[in-house]
């Protein structure tokens, strides 16, 4: 795919490029596929900036770290690129959930389930701020993807679009005694889009496609910094 990205790029020539991949990019191949990726923008007359950010840090209640590149034409001579800095909001997941009434098809059944003693409870710090990660509090059956339970003050596990497990795409959290996964209403405010933002597609589609998403707070945050430096 970049490939074709480098491609349109060559021909085009737009002013500024921009960038997403999971934070694996930054290793794979020992590096040599990030470096392969710098080089050919470079090639192609153009500065290139990277940075991995965290959804959580900007606001929105999930663990997505991402990789971003910002490459901008050298004709415009941009020597340097400051990413935004975590703003560090303290934000719970549970302020994003719908109510029961919305929920009740989404619950899980199930009595293989194991919780954990720690964080069982409250898991709000002595200053009553929730923790900006995702808290494990359990599993179910054996623990494998989509089969981890996760407290509600903490924040929602990366979302997957093709994950497995009872809870697959979202994780399975225990809400108001209750274990469930989240709605794709629920993960869609959860990644920052808005409430009036429409979900017209089916829920298999929804979450596949909030599984393959940006979380729009880091992107604003980014394009905000790329329009006024």
């Amino acid at each position: 795919m970049f490939f074709e990205i480098a491609r349109i790029a060559k021909y085009h020539k737009p002013k500024a490029l921009f960038l997403e991949n999971v934070k694996n990019l930054v290793r794979h191949d020992k590096g040599k596929t990030l470096q392969t990726i710098i080089q050919i923008l470079t090639d192609l007359d153009y500065d290139v900036f990277y940075k991995v950010l965290n959804a959580s840090d900007f606001g929105v209640p999930t663990a997505r770290q991402r990789i971003y590149i910002t490459a901008f034409r050298k004709d415009f001579n941009v020597s340097s690129f400051d990413f935004p800095e975590p703003k560090k909001i303290n934000v719970s997941l549970k302020s994003f959930l719908e109510t029961e009434e919305k929920t009740k098809e989404y619950i899980i059944k199930r009595k293989d389930v194991f919780f954990k003693s720690k964080h069982f409870g409250k898991v709000k710090d002595i200053l009553g701020k929730f923790p900006n990660k995702p808290v494990q509090i359990g599993i179910i059956n054996k623990g494998g993807q989509g089969e981890r339970i996760y407290h509600p003050d903490g924040h929602a596990i990366t979302f997957s679009a093709n994950g497995g497990g009872v809870a697959s795409k979202t994780g399975a959290y225990l809400i108001d005694g209750k274990i469930r996964k989240l709605t794709p209403r629920e993960c869609a405010g959860i990644m920052g889009f808005p409430e009036y933002f429409k979900i017209p597609v089916s829920d298999a589609q929804a979450y596949k496609q909030f599984g393959n998403t940006v979380a729009i707070p880091v992107v604003k945050a980014i394009f905000e910094k790329t329009l006024n430096d």
